[in-house]
């Protein structure tokens, strides 16, 4: 189905980094099961290859580790109109700051939004002290009146996994912040590579919960459900471990029945929301 498989552990870093939770991007030809790695300092840099990626000869799907979406009812919490996804994409790009050394503004997103969509301090929570405000607090607050979970999420917790809630922006496992700057960096990815004439689905937004069919694919995927064993057998195991987790979804779906994952049994109205405003993860 794809000539190309492109696998990115993405990073929230405030400054260039590598090493170590930053930034790994796994590459693979799947008719060859040839894979290179690489390891970006910034976010800015990790586009550009994302975009040279998928640009290039042959179809290619790009899985990155974050949420693509939020708990359903967050575009209208915000006053936002149009698709919900769309609406929160298009507006998260227009208010996200992130340069080219990382430091970028999501603390300060995230309370204008909390702002806008409460009374209280969340629902988005999570940072230093130093960033806290009346409209963000370094701890957990209640997200009402939204749902904590998505429904991709309440679906992996009921089946004893524990994925992280896309409200928290800091801690260990914690997906906020890299959702908030990955969906602002994805929306430049994706304008990007349909300026080079090349179509995009981002499923499955654009797509439906159907298989895609555009030349690029943008998906969400979640390592966790990756056996890292995959890739323990050979040179991989002596690697940084975001790095072989990488080349573990990689490899996982380049084998897998790609038609089945993306088309999970999600009956209405979940399916309604999923498809317009929350998203799912591939292969869950």
């Amino acid at each position: 189905m794809f000539d190309r498989i492109v696998i990115v552990d993405w990073s929230a870093n405030s400054t260039p980094k590598t090493g170590k939770d930053s930034i790994w991007v796994a590459d693979l030809v799947p008719a060859t099961g040839a894979i290179r790695t690489a390891n970006i300092s910034t976010r800015a840099a990790a586009v550009d290859l994302l975009v040279e990626l998928a640009t290039a000869r042959g179809r290619c799907l790009v899985g990155v580790d974050f949420s693509l979406g939020f708990p359903a009812g967050t575009a209208e919490a915000l006053g936002l109109t149009g698709t919900p996804h769309a609406a929160m994409w298009t507006h998260l790009a227009s208010v996200i700051e992130d340069d080219a050394r990382n430091a970028n503004n999501r603390f300060e997103v995230a309370a204008s939004l909390n702002q806008r969509m409460s009374p209280g301090p969340g629902p988005f929570w999570g940072c230093h002290p130093t960033k806290a405000t009346d409209h963000l607090t370094s701890t957990k607050v209640p997200c009402d009146p939204l749902a904590e979970w998505r429904i991709i999420e309440s679906e992996l917790r009921a089946r004893g996994k524990r994925p992280f809630s896309a409200w928290q922006l800091l801690g260990a496992g914690a997906v906020g912040s890299q959702s908030l700057l990955g969906i602002a960096a994805m929306s430049r990815f994706v304008e990007r590579v349909e300026g080079s004439g090349r179509s995009v689905d981002v499923w499955p937004f654009t797509c439906g919960l159907d298989v895609p069919s555009a030349d690029s694919v943008l998906v969400e995927v979640w390592p966790t459900l990756v056996d890292l064993a995959d890739v323990s057998t050979d040179v991989w195991e002596t690697r940084v471990r975001d790095e072989r987790q990488v080349v573990a979804v990689a490899r996982h779906l380049a084998q897998a029945d790609l038609a089945a994952g993306f088309t999970p049994d999600v009956a209405e109205p979940a399916r309604a929301l999923v498809v317009g405003e929350e998203g799912w993860v591939l292969g869950a």
